[in-house]
């Protein structure tokens, strides 16, 4: 079979162009480094009209991806938490969050969009792993994945995260030439659960820490409060309407985006019923700025930013149900960075 690769700017994998445009030139580069207890290897950029285009690639040991699919093959069960979920998540050796941007001829380029694939050893359909990795960016151990893996001449006993980024020029055409090229990778935060409290009324507190710094949380204002029915645009359900906004103030400050509060319950799933003819717009809220995020076939989550003049006053949402709780639990949750961005030289 003869090898058609070729790579475009606004292109996935998969070798077709999306517009029109031509394939870019392929610069070689064969570069391996150690980040972030990861083996990595960007084996070749692409040179297009728009800009470069980068195969960033992270190496799974076998032995690994084998520890992690037995200890976790019962995450195909239906009612498993969402704190078990993430917790499997970290512990994938597939995933791993980071944001890439290139120093290009001394100019800094950041990354206008990306491409996800991960190939597997293992399994041609690995059912029990896949809840926990992202289903919209990963897939396994398709023709595309394998034909990857021969392209670059990689280990196919080893698991591969394979990553495409593209990098607009910052000039209207491609450089006559690259004279220096560095790629940074920035982790982006993880979310690791911390204690569970309960609060009556406003001024009770919770005292919890963080890397060995005593925070205390005190609770400003509990709300119940109700959606509007016409809040969810779908109306062959109805949905649980019903939730509690709490305001709150954690001391001493913390570093901006570390901690965040939740709820401990999932939302209420939504109740199937006959949709009339006519479908309802999403009205806009008029205290906070709410979004909806999932679909009648699983949880809704619900996120509400209340207008405050104190911006030491903090706001958190309890879950959705359709009658109100008797009592609510909240989690802690740290937003983590465990390792800082480093620099690799590509080419000098």
């Amino acid at each position: 079979m003869k090898d058609v690769w070729k790579v475009y700017f606004n292109g996935s994998f998969g070798g077709k162009s999306p517009d029109g445009s031509h394939p870019g030139q392929v610069l070689k580069l064969n570069q391996k480094f150690r980040f972030a207890e990861r083996d990595w290897y960007v084996p070749a950029a692409y040179l297009t009209a728009k800009g470069l285009v980068l195969d960033i690639l992270m190496r799974a040991d076998k032995a690994a991806l084998e520890d992690f699919c037995k200890k976790w093959a019962h995450l195909e069960d239906k009612d498993m938490p969402n704190d078990v979920f993430e917790q499997a998540e970290r512990e994938n050796p597939l995933a791993f969050e980071f944001s890439p941007q290139i120093e290009l001829n001394g100019q800094t380029l950041p990354f206008s969009q990306g491409h996800g694939l991960s190939y597997h050893p293992l399994f041609q359909n690995a059912a029990a792993c896949e809840p926990a990795l992202d289903e919209d960016e990963i897939d396994f151990d398709t023709p595309t994945e394998r034909a990857i893996i021969d392209h670059y001449g990689l280990n196919p006993e080893d698991g591969w995260a394979i990553h495409r980024y593209s990098f607009p020029w910052k000039t209207k055409r491609r450089p006559k030439s690259i004279s220096s090229l560095a790629l940074t990778l920035t982790p982006q935060p993880v979310r690791v659960p911390g204690a569970e409290f309960e609060v009556q009324k406003p001024g009770d507190i919770f005292a919890f820490s963080h890397n060995g710094i005593p925070y205390t949380l005190t609770a400003q204002n509990l709300e119940p409060q109700t959606l509007p029915k016409n809040a969810f645009s779908d109306a062959r359900f109805d949905f649980p309407n019903r939730f509690t906004a709490m305001t709150y103030t954690v001391s001493p400050a913390p570093p901006k985006s570390l901690i965040s509060v939740e709820d401990c319950t999932q939302n209420d799933p939504p109740v199937e019923r006959e949709a009339p003819k006519d479908y309802p717009f999403m009205p806009e809220a008029q205290n906070a700025a709410v979004i909806i995020i999932g679909g009648a076939d699983g949880p809704t989550a619900l996120f509400v930013t209340a207008k405050s003049e104190d911006k030491a006053v903090l706001t958190t949402c309890s879950a959705l149900h359709f009658a109100p709780p008797k009592k609510i639990t909240w989690r802690i949750v740290f937003h983590e960075t465990p390792f800082a961005p480093e620099t690799f030289p590509l080419q000098t």
